[in-house]
């Protein structure tokens, strides 16, 4: 890739700084998305970026990329432990045929880590959720408030103990309101990643992904991420803004067609709040299966197990005895429940998944039987 020579001297600038997680480098990415065909269970071609690349300040990016909670390598450590080591050994003993295939992960919230750890060799991670990245930290390094940093560790320490952000805590309904895009930062170095470039993206109106060039109409709904692992690999995490109710997508057409491609490989569906089981998200859900994705990877919070049965052969790990209290009603809750208690379990699970609750982690994977 060609570099103009200011490009070249601010990187040659990062590369002579130390660092603990910074970025080892600035790329302005023109990567383009790994998409994905509806033909069959093999990894999709490339599609091409419809626009230039955005740019975005070397300064902006390495202060965002900087870890700043004191407490952050015993959180990361301490999270391993309980939580990313051992998924990412079940996942190469449980799930060999779907390592190294993209990834589209709904109702994400800033969770990258979960997918980084159960899909260790994903080259390209699609996570939707309705959060709103603070784009402008990309082009410009603010002063951080005191009260937002210590809002975001305290939520990282929550989510090194629990594996899962709190709803609420994310829309700033319990204090003070924390930085997404942060968040979404943290999450990579949470994971063992630094971060080498970023883009905002855009949706276009035939649901492809473009980069969101600086002066373009309309506004970013997304931010690309390029990440290299530990191991020297290279990532590239893509992170949408997309309304996934009813009422969102009947207006938008774009974000349909895009979630139509996106949702053609491996479907990750974890804490979702049994939203995928409302007459609210029945637009999603009846996109998801039509056709259904190759695989499917999910908790109790996902696709109903109605349609789950239709579509795929599968094997449970865990147990799930019954939903929380706050769905208690939920008919579809409970059929995950008598499915576990009916349906031959494979093997109890080495890390806890979901949210937190007495029924215990549920973890299924769904491999399509229709073609």
């Amino acid at each position: 890739m060609m570099r103009s020579a200011s490009s070249v001297q601010a990187l040659r600038r990062l590369r002579s700084r130390p660092s603990r997680r910074l970025l080892a480098g600035i790329v302005v990415s023109c990567t383009a998305l790994l998409a994905v065909g509806r033909a069959g269970a093999e990894p999709a071609p490339a599609r091409t970026a419809m626009a230039p690349p955005a740019m975005t300040r070397p300064a902006a990016l390495e202060h965002l990329a900087t870890v700043q909670c004191a407490s952050f390598a015993q959180l990361e450590s301490s999270y391993g432990k309980q939580f990313a080591t051992r998924m990412r050994d079940w996942s190469l003993a449980q799930m060999p045929d779907l390592q190294g295939r993209p990834v589209l992960y709904l109702f994400s919230g800033p969770d990258i880590v979960t997918t980084m750890a159960l899909f260790p060799s994903a080259g390209h991670l699609t996570l939707v959720a309705d959060q709103k990245p603070e784009y402008d930290l990309l082009t410009q390094a603010d002063a951080d408030s005191p009260e937002q940093t210590e809002r975001e560790c305290r939520m990282l320490s929550f989510f090194s103990r629990l594996g899962y952000y709190r709803t609420d805590d994310l829309n700033g309904k319990v204090g003070t309101r924390p930085r997404f895009i942060k968040l979404l930062a943290y999450s990579i170095a949470f994971g063992g990643g630094t971060v080498t470039s970023a883009d905002l993206l855009a949706v276009a109106a035939n649901g492809e992904l473009q980069v969101f060039a600086p002066g373009a109409a309309g506004k970013p709904q997304g931010v690309r991420f390029g990440v290299r692992r530990r191991d020297g690999s290279v990532l590239t995490v893509d992170y949408l803004m997309i309304d996934l109710s009813n009422h969102g997508l009947k207006g938008d057409a774009g974000a349909l067609a895009f979630l139509q491609h996106a949702a053609s490989d491996v479907l990750f569906l974890k804490s979702a709040s049994h939203l995928l089981q409302s007459p609210h998200f029945s637009v999603l859900a009846d996109l998801l299966v039509t056709p259904p994705a190759p695989f499917v990877v999910q908790d109790e919070t996902g696709l109903g197990i109605d349609r789950l049965n239709k579509a795929y052969q599968l094997t449970l790990y865990g147990k799930f005895t019954n939903p929380q209290a706050l769905w208690a009603h939920n008919t579809a809750a409970h059929a995950f429940a008598d499915e576990y208690a009916t349906h031959e379990v494979k093997a109890m699970l080495p890390f806890t998944i979901g949210y937190e609750k007495k029924a215990g982690s549920a973890l299924l994977i769904g491999r399509r039987t229709t073609r």
